[in-house]
């Protein structure tokens, strides 16, 4: 490996120890660090009458910052940087949990509700980051709580307790597992807030920020969060350290007293110790000393700080089979039961630390090793991963490009990539709708892509006008009707089906599908948004039922004579003429085909398609992906698998696909579809449409 192959990696890690100094999101931001230095400054010479010399000097003490308790606080912030950099973006992320809810949510309650949809946006926003300083602070009380109570978890928790000196590195001083567990417990805090506000509130629901940071976290960090790990004493009056811990009320949570022990373990508000009986005021002229209480090995040694805790924790953990084998013993033999009395006897020492060492290389393996790999793609589909997972595997294989694919709702999908913003490792979009491409684009969420291969290959009406999306496959939004009970003779065009002789004969899927909004959106480009909403009224005034249910449900119900039309996508009676169900395929034999507006427009035409994401820190492969999806084999894929049409003119089709014929297909370029698909959605509300 060459030397020039190692300065990203090294960059990268420099900019993570200098990074902290300089993100408002983190506690160690210089500007916090200067806001404390100023208000001990103050405490000391206006309330403790110090000279500005002698206060700058206690304040300063080599004694604090220079000491072996500093030095390890230094020691740990340099490797902890090294192997949480390389771990923690790998957990699980709050958006990942935000989108898990959201989806969950949308499951379990028909559509989305609107909550106080009087209530402007400042004050959702406002209620949205105190719910979420309350709640985070909350969990971190608990979680702080469980640390000291729970033996295995202790052992790694008093790696921050063992600082005999405080300073506000010493807020950094803690073991990578106790790190880890803060990171996925804010995770899970921070995406169920999001999840919950965002599916009940929808666009209203921000973070008031200040310098990209949480207002309230902002507030509590430049009013002196860091004096919490200082030895500067400064006390809150009685009645607010009833409402928030004063940097005097943490140093007794530090303190090697007796009577301090498992006091004050909350980080801003001190009602939680208060509820919960662990609250302890500060005292005046209150002088500490920190630490573990009756230790007598050196606690600030690489092995203390990082081996024994798993030494520790093993021993713990040992100890707990052993009781667990022992009254088992006194039980009947079973084979469950066997396994632990196994377990129990040759866990022995030995084997103790061999684990704890194990663990200790696995993290450190952890180390970027994927800053060398970047031929990698992250793909956030909302196709379904049977009808992408084939395609992408090939592409890995012919290509060599790795890839990462996460598959979910488009709603879903495009909240998380909003969510996580700059940080997002998406590369790619993709989705199967026009209009939800276009919402994407709108978003600011997908960058505009100069591409000759793509722009030659897809014709310029299934692709976004700026390039900022393209179209994959296509599929058309057509009449399906029974054969038995309509003459196609009585078909003519989409306009057609609000006539009054197909009252009470239509069954089509509710408004709050995109493929209807989109067809609805083309409607009001081609018809004016007067001549679309009549037509929408004739459309509701022919409903055989109410909507519901997705297309293959619309086409069942003309086959069992609920209805003798519908408008779906042509796929998905390709679906049934293909499926192993015999019943599916007798679906279909009942069944059939007309091509609408084929005098006029043409017939609607939608595609599946994607983009490539603003943040995308993969942007070659990803266009080298996109590339891959518009070639013969894939294109033929897509047709054969899906039932699709290809987007790029010549391309092979199935044969399920070449005996429903040829059609005329409408020429409007899709963007439009997207722009238009507010007013089509108020236009089909306004309709009785629901």
């Amino acid at each position: 490996m060459h030397i020039l192959d190692i300065l990203p990696l090294m960059q990268e890690i420099l900019a993570d120890w200098t990074g902290v100094f300089f993100d408002p999101r983190k506690r160690l931001f210089w500007g916090y660090l200067c806001s404390a230095l100023l208000i001990a400054l103050l405490w000391m010479i206006l309330l403790k009458q110090n000279h500005p010399y002698q206060a700058c000097k206690k304040i300063f003490s080599r004694e604090v910052w220079c000491s072996k308790s500093a030095k390890a606080d230094y020691m740990v912030f340099l490797i902890n940087t090294l192997l949480l950099g390389s771990i923690l973006p790998r957990l699980l992320g709050h958006a990942a949990v935000a989108t898990f809810c959201f989806t969950i949510l949308h499951e379990i309650f028909t559509g989305r509700p609107s909550l106080l949809p009087d209530v402007p946006a400042p004050f959702i926003a406002l209620a949205f980051t105190l719910t979420l300083f309350v709640v985070d602070d909350f969990a971190r009380y608990i979680v702080h709580r469980l640390f000291h109570a729970v033996p295995v978890l202790w052992v790694f928790h008093k790696v921050h307790h063992s600082a005999t000196r405080l300073n506000p590195m010493t807020v950094l001083r803690t073991h990578p597992v106790e790190a880890i567990v803060f990171a996925l417990r804010g995770a899970l805090v921070q995406g169920v807030c999001i999840g919950v506000f965002v599916f009940c509130f929808s666009d209203k629901v921000t973070l008031i920020m200040i310098l990209g940071a949480n207002a309230l976290k902002f507030a509590f960090n430049a009013l002196g969060s860091n004096l919490r790990h200082s030895e500067v004493p400064i006390r809150y009056w009685r009645w607010l350290e009833n409402i928030l811990l004063s940097p005097a009320q943490h140093q007794i949570h530090h303190s090697v007293e007796p009577r301090h022990h498992d006091r004050n373990f909350g980080v801003a508000l001190a009602c939680w110790d208060r509820w919960f009986g662990t609250h302890c005021y500060s005292e005046p002229n209150q002088s500490l000393r920190y630490g573990l209480r009756n230790s007598t090995s050196n606690q600030n040694t690489f092995y203390s700080i990082y081996i024994r805790p798993f030494n520790e924790g093993a021993r713990h953990i040992q100890g707990s089979i052993r009781k667990i084998g022992h009254s088992l013993r006194c039980m009947p033999v079973t084979s469950t039961n066997l396994l632990c009395r196994k377990i129990s006897m040759k866990m022995n020492p030995v084997k103790s630390k061999f684990l704890c060492m194990t663990m200790v290389l696995i993290m450190m393996s952890g180390i970027s090793v994927t800053a060398f790999a970047q031929d990698i793609v992250n793909i956030y589909s909302a196709r379904k991963e049977a009808l992408i997972l084939p395609l992408l595997e090939r592409f890995e294989t012919e290509t060599g490009i790795r890839f990462r694919l996460v598959t979910g709702k488009a709603d879903g999908l495009l909240k998380r990539i909003e969510i996580e913003g700059d940080a997002t490792p998406a590369d790619i979009f993709i989705t199967v709708d026009a209009g939800r491409l276009e919402q994407a684009k709108a978003s600011g969420i997908l960058q505009p892509v100069n591409n000759s291969v793509l722009n030659q290959k897809i014709p310029q009406h299934l692709r976004d006008q700026h390039n900022y999306w393209f179209g994959l496959s296509r599929r058309a939004r057509v009449i399906f009707y029974a054969r038995d009970r309509v003459d196609p003779s009585e078909l003519s065009t989409y306009e057609d089906l609000a006539e009054e002789k197909w009252r009470g004969r239509l069954c089509i899927r509710s408004s709050g599908n995109i493929y209807n909004q989109s067809l609805v959106a083309s409607m009001i480009e081609h018809l004016g948004e007067e001549r679309t909403e009549k037509w929408a009224r004739g459309l509701v005034a022919n409903f055989a039922r109410k909507p519901g249910g997705g297309d293959t449900d619309q086409l069942r119900a003309v086959a069992a004579g609920q209805c003798d039309i519908t408008v779906v996508n042509t796929y998905y009676f390709g679906r049934l003429v293909n499926s192993n169900d015999e019943k599916d395929r007798q679906v279909a034999e009942k069944l059939d085909i007309f091509w609408p507006n084929q005098d006029g427009r043409g017939a609607h035409v939608n595609v599946s398609g994607a983009g490539i994401v603003r943040h995308s820190e993969h942007k070659a492969t990803a266009e080298t992906l996109l590339e891959f999806l518009v070639n013969a084999e894939s294109q033929a894929w897509y047709a054969e698998v899906n039932n699709e049409y290809p987007v790029v003119p010549g391309s092979e089709i199935s044969k399920t696909m070449q005996s429903l014929g040829e059609f005329k297909s409408d020429s409007l370029n899709l963007t439009m579809l997207g722009e238009n698909n507010k007013r089509a959605l108020q236009l089909m509300d306004r309709a009785g449409w629901r």
